[in-house]
């Protein structure tokens, strides 16, 4: 998950199923429901041993290039952050791997830290916002590829391999696709089909375009690369179901190339070896698709879901990708049966399952690397089943045991503010806030805590003055207002907009846009910050 932290939904109503577990031939004997009351470990997080590990390069972003100069070798750039479950899942899955440690050694690696002096500038720089991402550069900068998490774990280092040598940048083959050229190559398409897009521009008008290079870019590769036109095949369809996200909640119907694309995703998945190689990107299909799946072909719903759960139950047993990601892929087989069988809802012996799986890897996983990301795919789960109070029983260990409690805290502040409890709430909000550590960390947990105010305590205006006054002034220093960070400010300004309607709170507002002033008089003429900086509560 790239989230900073989870929404939980309301909870969902469990009812028994049989002829659905029937059908499904999931090999489960039914059972009665049951109250589960959640692993709590008693055993300390443990330090990773230390093993061989990547070269880091410890000079700097601007040096790292100018040493890939000299080596006349690509830079492999990791973007992250101490406190987020997938960047640990990566340092504790897939930059240990021996493969990739001597892959690496190919590479410039240099990494940069969203929290370094300068970090969400160079963020700007290279249009990464989530976190993590990888993007391989050459010395001269030009983006080559960005590699995801949640894939199979022994793709990683060939991946790199398609980074190295003469190759086109993704950008310059998606380009090329778009104008028409002609067949790809097996690499091109594999460079394709293993690029992270997903952390690529996420507007809509780009998630459609997106949607129709790969689909025709899965149409010109050769026949014999069956994984790759699968998986981009795959993509295609998760793009074009984002790109038609508010159409379709609105109740419209799909369009035509995404209703190719879903007949193309039905096909695919009763090849489960072929869908498998895929599952990384299935996993992360929501209620868009499975709606326009419904809408494009309803008479196949019963094996829609069928197919859906085999693949996801094969990539919950597969020791090719992380722990994490297989449970992953059990909300994913629960997510779909809630959309494709949304009347009867998830098997009491499903819930059982899901809850023993969460139970024991809780229990037996606790490398301070491998840990959060299992937390957090286990939470994700625990919302698809409606088990708020375990959530938060888990939530209120890792506070206790995590060297980044901080990070719980806010998913904490979601639950109490569920149950009605708005001053724990806050103050959830405001220690986390406190906590946290590092400049633009500390800014984003700091909108957060203004906005959990402005929305549960709207008529504390001395809380809100001086607490928005404390968040700006993580802004007063250079290079801050990029990125994460600006886009956190864009978020705080709209919230804050939305209180002060009707000039409801005008000399707060003031006082606040006195501080940003400050703020702004420091920054150069001309640097790109002084827009977002100036615009924050400035009048019409």
């Amino acid at each position: 998950m790239l989230t900073m932290s989870i929404s939980f939904a309301r909870g969902t109503r469990i009812k028994v199923l049989p002829l659905l577990v029937s059908a499904l031939a999931l090999g489960v004997v039914m059972g009665g429901c049951k109250k589960h009351d959640p692993v709590v470990p008693t055993q300390p997080i443990v330090a990773p041993q230390k093993v061989a590990a990547i070269a880091w390069y410890d000079g700097g972003v601007d040096g790292a290039f100018a040493q890939a100069r000299t080596q006349g070798k690509p830079v492999f750039l990791y973007w992250g952050a101490v406190w987020c479950p997938p960047c640990n899942q990566l340092k504790s899955t897939v930059f240990p791997r021996p493969d990739f440690i001597e892959k690496s050694k190919l590479f410039v690696a240099v990494h940069l830290d969203g929290d370094d002096a300068g970090a969400q500038k160079w963020g700007e720089s290279f249009h990464v916002s989530g976190y993590p991402t990888v993007v391989i550069l050459r010395p001269d900068r030009t983006e080559l590829a960005r590699i995801a998490g949640g894939m199979d774990l022994t793709q990683y280092a060939q991946v790199l391999d398609l980074a190295l040598g003469d190759v086109r940048p993704v950008q310059a083959v998606r380009a090329a696709l778009d104008a028409g050229g002609a067949n790809l190559s097996p690499d091109d398409c594999r460079r394709l089909a293993y690029n992270a897009w997903e952390l690529d521009d996420p507007s809509t008008e780009n998630w459609s375009r997106t949607a129709q290079s790969l689909q025709r870019a899965a149409s010109r590769c050769p026949a014999s690369a069956r994984v790759e036109r699968a998986r981009l095949l795959v993509v295609a369809a998760y793009a074009a179901a984002r790109a038609q996200s508010a159409a379709l909640k609105a109740g419209k119907p799909p369009s035509p190339g995404l209703a190719s694309l879903v007949r193309g995703v039905d096909e695919l998945l009763a090849d489960r070896e072929l869908a498998l190689a895929s599952a990384d990107i299935l996993q992360d299909f929501d209620k868009d698709f499975f709606s326009a799946a419904i809408e494009v072909e309803p008479g196949r719903k019963t094996e829609l879901l069928q197919h859906w759960v085999l693949v996801m139950d094969a990539m919950a047993s597969d020791g090719r990708y992380a722990e994490a990601d297989q449970i992953s892929a059990i909300a994913s087989k629960l997510k779909a049966m809630q959309s494709l069988d949304a009347a009867h809802g998830i098997p009491v012996p499903l819930v059982d399952a899901a809850n023993a799986r969460i139970d024991a890897t809780l229990a037996r996983t606790r490398d301070e690397h491998a840990r959060p990301a299992v937390v957090n795919a286990s939470l994700d789960l625990l919302d698809v089943l409606g088990e708020d109070d375990r959530a938060y029983a888990v939530l209120d260990q890792e506070v206790k045991t995590s060297k980044t409690p901080y990070y719980y805290m806010l998913d904490l502040a979601t639950l109490e503010e569920k149950r009605g409890h708005k001053d724990a709430a806050v103050t959830l909000l405001g220690r986390a806030y406190r906590e946290s550590q590092g400049t633009a960390t500390r800014f984003q947990w700091g909108t957060v805590y203004v906005r959990g105010l402005v929305r549960m305590r709207p008529q504390d205006e001395a809380g809100i003055r001086d607490a928005t006054l404390a968040v700006l002034a993580e802004l007063d220093g250079p290079d801050r207002i990029y990125r994460r960070s600006r886009v956190g400010l864009e978020k705080l300004d709209g919230s804050l907009r939305e209180w002060d309607k009707n000039s409801a709170h005008a000399g707060v507002i003031t006082v606040l846009r006195k501080r940003m002033d400050e703020v702004c008089g420091k920054i150069p003429t001309g640097d790109p910050a002084r827009q977002p900086c100036e615009s924050f509560l400035a009048k019409a």
